[in-house]
C-alpha cells in the first residue's frame, strides 16, 4: 500500500502541475493581449495628437479616411519608411472619420490621399496628394530632417 500511494502523490502533482500551468499560461496571454492594447491605443492617441505640429520637430501628416483602399496604401507606404525617419520626424495623421482630423483637412484645404508638411516651427512646407513610390518619399522625408 505504500508503493500505491507513492504513485499517486506524482500523479496528483503532475495534475496540479497542468492546471496550475494551464492556469498561468492563460493570465500570461490575457496581460499580454492587455499590454498590447494598452501600448496600439497609447500609440494612436500620440499619432493622432496634431499639436504636436510645430513642437520643434518637422511633422508628416496623412490626411487619412480609414475606409479609403488608397490611403491604407499611403500609410503602408509611410509606414515602411517611419522607422528609418522616426529619429529626426514625427509621423502624424489626420483621421477623417474623427472631427480633428476633418477641421485639420478643411484648415489646410486638403482632401485625403494627402501628406502635408510642416517645418519645425509648424509653418507649413507644401503638400502631396496621391500614392507615391517609396523611394520618392524617402528623398522627401531626407530634406525635412533639420540640418545638423
Amino acid at each position: 500500500m505504500g508503493a500505491g500511494k507513492s504513485l499517486k502523490t506524482p500523479q496528483k502533482f503532475v495534475g496540479y502541475f497542468r492546471a496550475w500551468s494551464s492556469t498561468l499560461l492563460t493570465l500570461f496571454l490575457l496581460i499580454s493581449a492587455g499590454g498590447v492594447w494598452w501600448w496600439q491605443q497609447h500609440s494612436k492617441d500620440e499619432e493622432h495628437d496634431l499639436s504636436r505640429i510645430g513642437n520643434g520637430r518637422p511633422v508628416v501628416v496623412q490626411v487619412h479616411d480609414p475606409t479609403c483602399v488608397v490611403c491604407r496604401q499611403l500609410q503602408r507606404t509611410v509606414a515602411s519608411l517611419e522607422e528609418e525617419f522616426r529619429a529626426d520626424l514625427d509621423f502624424l495623421i489626420a483621421d477623417l472619420s474623427h472631427p480633428e482630423g476633418q477641421a485639420f483637412a478643411n484648415q489646410q484645404q486638403v482632401g485625403r490621399i494627402t501628406l502635408v508638411f510642416f517645418a519645425q516651427d509648424g509653418q507649413r512646407l507644401g503638400a502631396l496628394e496621391g500614392l507615391q513610390e517609396p523611394d520618392f518619399l524617402r528623398k522627401l522625408f531626407d530634406e525635412l530632417r533639420p540640418s545638423n
